[in-house]
């Protein structure tokens, strides 16, 4: 990956300067993925640390994409499978998946799809499908997958503010 070059604002906030991204900002961003994904995810600013950054940038990369779209065609393949007994695997909400299913197959085609997409509705897929708290997994999740899913949807379209 080419080093990244953040832009710092100055105090008056009428310029702005190029700063190269430090070490200690790309092992932080490694390091913090999750927790990160989750502030992006909220909403907040990538351009409000460098991490942050870093992260978003990570996130909208091409093969990040990829990897999600199918990870979310495993588990729509996973969900309409007869029912099979994985060892360290966790069980999914397979209703709420099959609910969603036609939110899903939108992410994964919207995530395969050329041009820009928000940091922030791509966190908050990787948040769908690897936390186990994610409505995916499960039940008692304080959102319904379809909810999240259309969220998700709607944030993955970038702003140009």
């Amino acid at each position: 990956m080419a080093p990244l070059v953040l832009l710092s604002s100055v105090q008056n906030r009428d310029a702005v300067l190029p700063m190269r991204a430090r070490v200690r900002d790309r092992i932080t961003a490694r390091l913090r993925a999750h927790r990160l994904d989750s502030e992006l995810a909220a909403g907040t600013a990538p351009g409000e640390r460098a991490a942050l950054a870093i992260r978003a940038q990570a996130l909208g990369q091409w093969r990040t994409r990829i990897s999600l779209a199918d990870g979310i065609g495993r588990l729509l393949d996973e969900a309409s499978a007869p029912c099979s007994f994985h060892i360290a695997h966790v069980p999914l909400h397979r209703r709420a998946v099959l609910f969603a299913a036609d939110q899903l197959e939108e992410l994964a085609s919207r995530l395969l799809a050329p041009g820009p997409l928000a940091a922030r509705g791509i966190a908050q897929v990787r948040l769908l499908l690897t936390d186990g708290r994610s409505p995916i997994y499960y039940a008692g999740a304080s959102e319904t997958l379809l909810a999240a899913s259309s969220r998700a949807l709607t944030d993955l379209q970038p702003t140009f503010d």
